[in-house]
């Protein structure tokens, strides 16, 4: 059996080259005493990774997930008892929320996780999200650790950049208090942002050559994703986010993902489940090797 040990490479904020931001009260290095950790007896603990989804439809929720465990199938479904929910099921509903947030849901490819989707609350539902809320809570302070969520992503597409803050997001992090959760705040669909971009060239601009366009546009695009106002406006809430992870071309590369996981690994407050999270990543060799090296 291999044997991990607390890393002092994970800081409290992130490296100013790499394109999310953690939030936090330390500084500098986790201390470099070292606690060895038995991954079985981790498992035994806290069960498998779990985690809460939160977003706009069309976020790319379900391209992240997929990215996440390398899968081209859509996840099996059970409900709260662990009953196994026939996908017709699924299929048939007529609902906002295609799935009840107690559904565990689970990929065959990498089963070492179980996601929850919080879908419908968004479009304004009082009661949907009460009964967010309501998990969230649950979830977060419930003494079975097998029934806990350990992290909550919440997904905020960049291609309804126009759009800001909804005003249930805004509920959210104004209401929504998730304890030692952390809620990792993530901008979906970054490289819609070249087409805004493009758009505010200047007319002198339109008429330079198409590559030299596309660099002009390129730059529109990150300024405009730098000084964002989602970011602004959720920072400052009462229970803001403790970390955001930029996203893009999902389909073309898996790097946004994982560095979405080593966000969430760094906000992550407790070694074990740094382990647990770690564990998970089988595909992500270079965070898997970092963590053995450090053992």
């Amino acid at each position: 059996m291999k044997m991990f040990t607390r890393l002092p490479f994970f800081r409290s904020k992130a490296p100013a080259d790499v394109p999310g931001e953690v939030l936090g009260e330390s500084s500098g290095d986790v201390p470099a005493e070292s606690t060895t950790i038995q991954v079985d007896n981790i498992r035994e603990k806290f069960g498998r990774f779990r985690i809460l989804i939160i977003g706009r439809a069309n976020a790319g929720k379900t391209t992240i997930l997929k990215q996440i465990c390398n899968s081209t199938e859509d996840p099996e479904v059970y409900d709260g008892s662990g009953k196994k929910v026939d996908p017709a099921e699924i299929e048939g509903t007529t609902d906002r929320g295609i799935h009840n947030i107690e559904d565990e849901l689970v990929f065959r490819s990498n089963p070492n996780f179980i996601f929850h989707d919080s879908q419908g609350f968004e479009a304004g539902s009082i009661e949907e999200f009460e009964k967010m809320k309501g998990f969230v809570s649950d979830r977060a302070n419930t003494t079975f650790l097998k029934k806990r969520i350990h992290a909550i992503w919440y997904c905020i597409p960049m291609d309804q950049y126009h759009r800001a803050v909804l005003a249930a997001e805004e509920k959210f992090f104004d209401e929504c208090d998730t304890g030692n959760v952390p809620v990792i705040l993530v901008l979906t669909k970054c490289d819609a942002l070249l087409l805004q971009g493009l758009a505010a060239l200047t007319l002198e601009e339109k008429k330079l050559p198409r590559g030299e366009r596309l660099v002009r546009g390129q730059e529109n695009a990150e300024s405009m994703l730098k000084n964002n106002p989602v970011w602004g406006k959720v920072k400052s809430m009462k229970y803001k986010p403790t970390a955001k992870v930029e996203l893009r071309d999902l389909n073309k590369s898996d790097e946004g993902c994982k560095l979405l996981i080593e966000m969430t690994v760094r906000a992550l407050d407790e070694e074990a489940l740094q382990m647990l999270l770690v564990t998970t990543q089988h595909t992500n060799i270079m965070l898997c090797i970092e963590f053995a090296m450090e053992r």
